[in-house]
């Protein structure tokens, strides 16, 4: 592992920690919270009690045609996707769908137990069953985590058939967070079904990774998919391929089992520190399945930006594989869908969209052309969004009948829109939709490019010039914008121009921590606008807590504001902030962000303003 990798694994179990995820409501959030208090209990009482006695089509949170579960239509006017609904909220953090069909039963699995998305043992995997086409799904079993050591969790349920047998497989980490998956040690689990899924063994370890030295490489597999062959013989052979990444998110290989239970590893798919590769989805094409394709995700944006995809191709026996394709969409937690179409097929994707800000959705795209064909084009389509906010994706799909799927996520409630890390430590609720392949639009609409945050604009009322004099200065980051950053600021003017002083503070005492941060020679405008650069700065770990993180820098670093008062600034953000290394994926922009300061001459504290919105 480089170096810097092995700086991050002091950092991952601080860096993540469950108090990084425990977001204080601002006023604004909580004032949203009261006014749907009502409105969410009763959608949770009757969801649950749904869920137990069994769910009709127009459940609490369902809607018809297109409609969007409390919110506006999130439908093409098309019949592709209908019927969006709630089919399972209990107040915690619920995420991590599977679904799969079983003679005449479909199975939904999910991870539940957690109030947010760091594990621990109180993590379970929920599967439940429905006789009805999913219109109702009653509980069936739980698998829990009491037979695995060191209070692991328990997460990324797979569900698959394989010769007679019926597997779930899932990942399990040790507790607490990890960044990169680093410090996890990764297990891959394995749990069986000898009655269609009713009930299921304790899970167990399934796969070791280990070298002639007894180092151990963990791994946690993403997709299972099963190819099929004509032997020799004139007998059907069937191999069980799976996807897996690797702690660090480095490395995606292959993995193959005859039986299920028995596994080794095939290949290195893509290994690249700067792409940060993890879920990988995989498909066989070819009359003998002799042509593997791979659709992985990359995090080479940043940590919690938009990324790319990469299309791998390989031939049997899948030792070497060519990735040089890359599409500009990040597919998290991506279920890979083929439908037949005359002699060729289409490709669906489901998955988790980016948006600025660090909002995300689940999206449904299409990507055209001849995958499988290591050098030729392909043209992404993006067909819709489904309800979903905050925390999202992680799909599955099931037949129902003909062209006719159930589809699976999980989202925040819809009737806000946090940005996503706060969202992991919200509740979050399992959500259900037909969807109609036949009804899939012929015409393809390009996804909107990628953009950046753009700041909140400037008050247009002209204040008083800023005046010299001591401030206490907040900056709320747009991950968490109610986890303030606290700065003793001195302002001292020059004709027309300023120098500023910053001294973080300690968030929860305010005594000085770290090194002052300077901007001199800042020019100043009639009106009281102004943009203070500074050099790159260490930020304490004393100053923001709930990231904790020794290594934290923020570069470019730049305030952007102007004076409301000859009491007040304000303004937005822009820079980043490197969380170890120098890579552009170990990075977070710092667009969206925004400060305020109020003044504090007489050495008092007042209530911190981060805005130009906030505050008297």
């Amino acid at each position: 592992m480089p170096s810097v990798r092995k700086l991050a694994l002091r950092v991952t179990m601080r860096w993540f920690r469950p108090k990084l995820w425990v977001v204080a409501m601002s006023a604004a959030t909580a004032a949203v919270h009261r006014r749907t208090a009502f409105s969410r209990g009763a959608l949770l009482f009757c969801c649950v009690a749904c869920v137990a006695m069994g769910c009709t089509e127009n459940a609490a949170g369902s809607t018809e045609d297109d409609g969007q579960a409390n919110g506006e239509s999130s439908g093409t006017g098309t019949g592709f996707v209908r019927n969006q609904r709630i089919i399972y909220t209990d107040g915690l953090h619920n995420e991590n769908t599977e679904l799969a069909a079983r003679n005449d039963r479909l199975l939904l699995a999910f991870r539940g137990g957690e109030s947010g998305q760091i594990g621990s043992g109180r993590a379970h995997i929920d599967v439940f069953a429905s006789t009805d086409g999913g219109r109702a799904f009653q509980k069936g079993s739980e698998i829990g985590t009491d037979t695995l050591p060191l209070e692991r969790d328990i997460r990324d349920p797979k569900i698959v058939a394989l010769k007679d047998r019926l597997f779930l497989y899932a990942t399990s980490r040790l507790p607490g967070g990890h960044y990169r998956d680093l410090g996890g040690e990764a297990w891959v689990v394995r749990s069986e079904s000898t009655d269609d899924g009713a009930t299921w063994t304790s899970p167990e370890k399934t796969f070791a990774d280990v070298d002639d030295t007894g180092t151990e490489s963990f791994w946690a597999f993403w997709r299972f998919t099963i190819r099929k062959i004509v032997g020799s013989d004139g007998a059907s052979e069937q191999t069980l391929y799976a996807t897996g990444y690797d702690d660090g998110d480095t490395t995606v290989g292959l993995f193959s089992s005859d039986d299920g239970v028995n596994w080794q590893k095939r290949a290195t798919i893509l290994h690249s520190e700067d792409d940060v590769p993890s879920e990988a989805e995989l498909k066989f094409f070819g009359d003998r399945g002799e042509i593997a394709v791979a659709v992985i995700r990359l995090d080479n944006r940043g940590i919690v930006e938009g990324g790319q995809s990469a299309i791998c191709t390989s031939k049997e026996p899948f030792d070497d594989w060519e990735c040089g394709r890359r599409i500009d969409e990040r597919l998290d937690g991506p279920t890979w869908f083929l439908q037949a179409h005359g002699a060729e097929q289409r490709s669906f994707f489901f998955a988790r969209k980016h948006l600025p800000c660090t909002r995300k959705r689940t999206a449904i795209y299409e990507l055209r052309g001849e995958i499988a064909v290591a050098d030729a084009p392909l043209q992404v389509c993006e067909i819709q969004e489904v309800a979903s906010a905050g925390d999202t994706a992680y799909t599955a799909l099931a037949p129902l009948s003909g062209d006719r799927y159930l589809l699976s996520w999980y989202s925040t409630s819809v009737d806000e829109d946090p940005p996503w890390l706060a969202a992991t430590y919200d509740p979050s609720d399992i959500w259900l939709a037909d969807v109609d392949f036949a009804k899939a639009p012929a015409a393809c609409t390009p996804p909107t490019p990628q953009a950046p945050c753009e700041p909140p604009a400037l008050p247009d009322a002209t204040g008083p010039i800023v005046m010299t004099g001591r401030y206490l200065l907040a900056v709320a980051p747009v991950i968490f914008p109610s986890e303030l950053v606290l700065f003793d600021a001195t302002v001292t003017v020059n004709g027309t121009s300023m120098d500023l002083e910053m001294q973080p503070l300690n968030q929860e005492t305010r005594e000085p921590v770290g090194e002052p941060w300077r901007a001199s020679g800042t020019s100043l405008a009639e009106d009281g606008t102004f943009s203070a650069k500074f050099d790159a700065e260490a930020l304490p770990e004393e100053a923001f807590p709930r990231l904790a993180d020794p290594l934290l820098t923020l570069h470019d670093f730049t305030l952007t504001g102007k004076s409301l008062s000859a009491n007040r600034l304000c303004g937005s953000v822009s820079g980043y902030s490197q969380v170890f290394g120098t890579r552009v994926s170990d990075r977070i922009r710092l667009e969206g962000s925004t400060f305020g300061a109020i003044r504090s001459d007489d050495g008092s504290h007042p209530a911190p303003v981060s805005s130009c919105e906030a505050g008297p």
